[in-house]
């Protein structure tokens, strides 16, 4: 049951992520969606057995909200990925492909949806509700 908890919350993250790079400025509808360039890598991400909660209090700020939260214990290791779809080209990761570390955060449920869109899925509505991952920028030393 925690496994599903825990991909259900990176498909949430992933969306989040999505939202806020595609998501038109103004009231939009799916079919004025532009997909943004960026340079963001394509991770996979495995639970993991790593590391203690740093404890730090944080503050977060997103699109969505602000508001204070304490660092968890880190759920997720995420590294880049080559992607390739059968059908089609193979699809390196861009630089700067590093890796994250997901922590455990808490933060006020929030319902509000937006529309989406990504190379999978052309036109879609995504619903945010409560954020219970952060995903850092990491570097593997080893």
């Amino acid at each position: 049951m925690r496994f599903i908890g825990l991909a259900l919350s990176v498909v949430l993250l992933a969306s989040a992520f999505i939202v806020g790079r595609v998501t038109a400025p103004q009231a939009a509808s799916a079919s004025m969606l532009v997909p943004a360039v960026t340079t963001f890598s394509h991770f996979e991400c495995y639970t993991s057995g790593f590391g203690t909660a740093p404890g730090a209090v944080i503050s977060l700020t997103d699109q969505f909200q602000s508001y204070q939260t304490k660092l968890g214990p880190p759920e997720l290791f995420c590294t880049p990925v080559t992607k390739k779809v059968i059908s089609g080209p193979h699809f390196k990761p861009p630089p700067p492909a590093d890796h994250l570390t997901c922590y455990m955060i808490s933060g006020p449920q929030i319902q509000q949806s937006r529309p989406y869109a990504n190379q999978f899925v052309k036109q879609d509505q995504v619903s945010v509700g409560t954020p219970s991952l952060l995903c850092v920028p990491t570097h593997k030393t080893g």
